[in-house]
Parts: structure tokens; C-alpha cells; sequence
């Protein structure tokens, strides 16, 4: 091949970055957006939300047409159905066209992350995959760190709409350097997609989702809600049963009969339940309770963002060397020391610049984290299932980070709407409950951390 592996993927790393970036942009620019579309928090959320959703229901289907069609068709579907939606969520004059906007985007964003993933794996060495592996943490995980902070920046001075105007045309040089520099790697083959597998996947995780988000609304019918709940869970378990019946599902789950895999798995869930959790509560926190500009609940997030691009790259070489054991146990008993810390901290009146350092430390547990927890997720099956393995690890990533988020604002609604304290006492107290939430999480990663087996020599 006469490329290099680095310039081969440029465009794909510069697209996902891209795609990372817009799952956390809108964090800090959420206080605007409802009050310009006089929206509350139950609604707002849902612009961050569904972006994971339709990301997370998408990569399994990715993962499908990878292998069915060249990486050249596939990359200009996905950095073009992103674009689009970049495009619609900027012009929409209305919350609905917005969402559809956003839901485009995660469609793009869902087709692209599998891609990236396989193509970085194809083209790189088998001696420099752990450079690959740090490359694919690196953006997953700074990515999405960074995206809070500029948003802060951006909206101080200039309308939250900037943030989709200002991708518009970095996504189009982009793409321009792919139609030079991207090739087609791999073979492709003929395979049949199983549309009830995606209607059984779509309809109950979105189900599930908005079942959970109306527990948090006040007002709302608790028998429906708990139907939508109910009915969301059914259908999920109709999905899986069809996925261990079909020859070649959208997901395997028979993964999960792999205890490592599993366990490395719900630890993954449970960070990423924390790091987008602290990400979405902090900025509400920062300019809903303390009055902060964007600007600066953008910048208070800003080392924490650079320490966890650090600590990803970091952490991939740690775990070549020691393994997953302590660096997984190192990790977790900083993200719950830290989560704690961040709880009883929260007030009225707590230091910022305390705030801002105790989240950054929160950000170097979960750099020490990630990288090495999906590396061991993958290096924990055989051979033959880490095709399967990949779109798994990034659906559940996907998935988690969206019913993480929607969770957390739910419990925060419900205890504003069980308070008399006023406004902003009122925020302050549902964010406590949130936080508290986070809290029980960690702990319940760390004790998992602790159980987790390593793998042995010659394990498949």
C-alpha cells in the first residue's frame, strides 16, 4: 500500500473527531438553548440524548454494512448524512426540526465510528496496533472531553447555532481530502440485513429511553409511564432472543458468555454513565446555580478535558506493561473518591477553581481507564469474535452515554418537582440527587474493578 497508514485515515480521524465533538457540544449551551426556545431541562436534554440513541441503534447496523459495502461509499454516506444534519439542526427555526437534525447527525456519527475503528485496525501493522488502539482512544476519548469547553467559549459572544455553522465547513474540506487520500481497504461480501432485528433495536431502546425521561416530568401519568418502560424492556428482550437465534446477527451476544468480556463491559458502562453524566450536570450546575457565563463553566471544564486526552494515550502503554488489574483498580478508586468529593462539595457557594480541579482529577481516573478497559474487552475473545466485538463495545458506549444522560436529568427533574425550595435552591437540590446517583455508580465500578480476572497466557 503506498499510503501511509496516517494519511490514509486522516479524513476518518478528522471526521470522527468531529462526530465525537458534537455528543458533548451542546452541553454547555443548554441553559441558552432553553431559554431561547423556552424549553425546560426534560426537553432540552433530549438534543444531547438522542444523539447517542440513534449513534448507539446505528452501530450495529454499521458493523453489518462495513463488510457489505467499500470503505470509500461508506465514509462519504456517513460524513454526508452528518453534514446534513449539521446543516438542518442550524436552520431549524423550531425544537422538533432541531432534534431531527440531531437525530441525522447520530445516524452519520453511528456509520462512522465502526468504520474508523476497522479501517485504523486494517491499515496499521500488527506491531504498531497499539499506536492504532491509542490513536482510536485518543479521539473517543478527547473528543468529547473538549466539546463542552468550546461550546462555553463559542456561546458567551455568539448564538448556540455557531456550533453547527462553524463544522459546516471543516466537514467539507474533509471530505475533500477523502476524495484524494481515502481508499478502499478490505474485501467486501454479500450478507442480508435483518430489518426486524433494527425495528426490535430501534423502537425498544427508544422506548426504554423516553419511558425514563417522562418519570422525571412532572405531571405525568405514572401508570403510561411505566407501560412505556415495561414495553421498551419486552421488546429489547425480543431483540436479543432473535440475536442469539440468527446465523448472523446485528450484535452477539453470545459474547457475553465470556466473563471478562462481560465484566470489562458494565465496567466500561459505568464510567462512561459517570463521564457524561459529570459533563451534562456540571455546565447546569455552573451557570444555572452560580450564574456563570459559558464562557467560564466552559474553561472550568477545560483541564480535565486535556489531562483525559494525557491519560488515554497514557494508559494504552501501562497496560502493554502491567496489565489490566491495577490500572483498572487505580482508576475506579479515583472516579469514586472523586465523584464523592464532587457531591459533597456542590453548594451554593463552592470554589470554582476547586471544582475545576477536583474535575480534572475525575478525568484522569477515567483516562486511566478507558483505553485499557476496551483493549482488554477485545484481547479477552477469540480471534473469530473480535469482529463482533467491536460494534458491541461501541454500541454499549453509545447506548450507556444516552440512558446514562437521560437518567440523570430525570432524577434531577423529579426531586426539583418533590422540592418547595426556590429557584435555585431548587436546581441545587435536584443536582445533589444526581450526583449522589453518580456516586452509588462509582462505587458499584470500583467493586466490580476488584473482582475483574485478568486474563491468563494462552486464554482465548
Amino acid at each position: 500500500m503506498k499510503n501511509k497508514p496516517g494519511m490514509l485515515v486522516s479524513s476518518l480521524v478528522i471526521a470522527n473527531f468531529l462526530a465525537q465533538l458534537m455528543q458533548t457540544m451542546l452541553n454547555t449551551a443548554l441553559p441558552r438553548i432553553m431559554q431561547d426556545l423556552g424549553i425546560d431541562e426534560s426537553r432540552a436534554q433530549w438534543l444531547v440524548t438522542i444523539y447517542f440513541l440513534v449513534a448507539g441503534i446505528t452501530v450495529p447496523v454499521a458493523g453489518f454494512l462495513v463488510g457489505r459495502f467499500t470503505t470509500r461509499a461508506l465514509f462519504f454516506t456517513s460524513a454526508g448524512s452528518f453534514a446534513a444534519g449539521t446543516l438542518l439542526a442550524a436552520t431549524s427555526p423550531d425544537f422538533g426540526l432541531i432534534l431531527a437534525g440531531r437525530m441525522i447527525q447520530g445516524i452519520g456519527a453511528g456509520l462512522l465510528m465502526p468504520l474508523f475503528q476497522t479501517t485504523v485496525l486494517r491499515v496499521f501493522p500488527k506491531e504498531k496496533i497499539g499506536s492504532a488502539m491509542g490513536l482510536i482512544g485518543l479521539v473517543m476519548g478527547l473528543a468529547p472531553a473538549l466539546g463542552p469547553t468550546l461550546s462555553g467559549l463559542v456561546v458567551q459572544e455568539h448564538s448556540w447555532r455557531i456550533l453547527f455553522y462553524a463544522l459546516l465547513p471543516i466537514v467539507a474540506a474533509n471530505l475533500l481530502l477523502a476524495l484524494f487520500s481515502l481508499k478502499n481497504v478490505g474485501e467486501t461480501h454479500q450478507a442480508k440485513l435483518d430489518p426486524r432485528s433494527i425495528l426490535y433495536s430501534s423502537i425498544g431502546f427508544a422506548g426504554l429511553l423516553y419511558g425514563v425521561n417522562r418519570a422525571g416530568e412532572q405531571g405525568e401519568s405514572h401508570l403510561i409511564t411505566w407501560g412505556i418502560i415495561l414495553g421498551g424492556i419486552i421488546i429489547i428482550v425480543l431483540f436479543i432472543h432473535r440475536q442469539l437465534k440468527l446465523t448472523v446477527p446485528l450484535l452477539d451476544f453470545n459474547l457475553f458468555r465470556n466473563r471478562r468480556f462481560t465484566q470489562s463491559s458494565i465496567i466500561g458502562v459505568l464510567m462512561f454513565i459517570v463521564m457524561v453524566g459529570v459533563e451534562l450536570l456540571l455546565p447546569l450546575y455552573a451557570q444555572n446555580v452560580r450564574g456563570l457565563t459559558p464562557r467560564m463553566s466552559g474553561l472550568m471544564l477545560l483541564p480535565g478535558a486535556v489531562l483525559l486526552g494525557v491519560t488515554s494515550v497514557v494508559s494504552g502503554r501501562l497496560y502493554d506493561r502491567y496489565g489490566i488489574r491495577l490500572i483498572i483498580r487505580g482508576g475506579f478508586s479515583l472516579i469514586a473518591v472523586i465523584t464523592l468529593l464532587l457531591t459533597l462539595l456542590l453548594s451554593a457557594n463552592a470554589s470554582m477553581i476547586l471544582l475545576a480541579a477536583v474535575y480534572a482529577l475525575l478525568m484522569v481516573g477515567i483516562g486511566f481507564i478507558m483505553t485499557p478497559v476496551t483493549a482488554f474487552a477485545m484481547a479477552s475473545v477469540p480471534v473469530p469474535m473480535i469482529a463482533h466485538a467491536s460494534p458491541m463495545t461501541i454500541t454499549i458506549r453509545s447506548l450507556s452515554s444516552s440512558m446514562g444522560g437521560v437518567m440523570l436529568v430525570s432524577i434531577m427533574a423529579a426531586s426539583m418537582n418533590h422540592t418547595s425550595v426556590p429557584f435555585p435552591g431548587n436546581i441545587l437540590q435536584g443536582l445533589l440527587t444526581s450526583f449522589w446517583t453518580l456516586t452509588g455508580i462509582a462505587a458499584i465500578g470500583l467493586y466490580i474493578s476488584f473482582i475483574l480476572k485478568e486474563r491468563k497466557a494462552g486464554q482465548g
